[in-house]
């Protein structure tokens, strides 16, 4: 099942009560351009037998409305799982800890990719939840896993210092690049609305 559809069955709920809300709330850290990730942030229990020194947990959730009239309302966003996510507290230092920020901000990178498709697609009655799925798998299960990936391997997990300041560069001016993507609802029309 996809990590997605978790989170989607925990916009789906709505509001069931205050206090269920706020312990959602508590536990992931939805993205923005001013919060910058703290090792306060990583709650979850360290594996110390891994050979990395930390873990970020991240998650797309999503969920989407029509309202019967042809209009499509889509809420995405990216969020940081703090009870899922872990350092092992002896390898905590600033240059791991930009290089967890920039694993959710390659996040944030692709969901803005995923809002400027949704922008672009065509959408009807009959084919707005496969091309939705289809938009998200493209960019979340693919692209984004290849640079996650490939952020890893030619830092050496933040190890090689001009690596990681390249892809610190490189990623910021991206996010700069799909700004005007940033927001997290889209409304689209469905064409050949019946």
């Amino acid at each position: 099942m996809r990590d997605w559809l978790f989170c989607i069955l925990m916009f789906s709920f709505g509001f069931a009560g205050i206090a269920q809300e706020d312990k959602i709330s508590t536990n992931r850290i939805i993205w923005n351009d001013w919060y910058r990730l703290e090792w306060t942030d990583f709650e979850a229990k360290a594996e110390e037998d891994s050979k990395i020194a930390a873990l970020s947990s991240i998650g797309l959730p999503y969920e989407y409305v029509t309202d019967g009239e042809g209009m499509l309302t889509i809420t995405i966003n990216v969020c940081f799982f703090k009870n899922e996510s872990w350092s092992k507290e002896s390898n905590q230092n600033k240059v791991l800890l930009q290089h967890e920020q920039l694993h959710f901000d390659i996040a944030e990178l692709h969901r803005r990719m995923i809002v400027k498709e949704l922008m672009k697609a065509e959408f009807t009655k009959n084919n707005y939840e496969q091309k939705l799925d289809e938009i998200v798998n493209e960019y979340w299960s693919n692209s984004y896993r290849q640079m996650q990936d490939k952020y890893d391997k030619e830092t050496n997990f933040s190890r090689v210092f001009q690596a990681q300041i390249n892809w610190n560069r490189f990623v910021s001016q991206q996010l700069r690049n799909l700004e005007e993507y940033a927001f997290t609802e889209i409304e689209v029309s469905l064409i050949n609305f019946d």
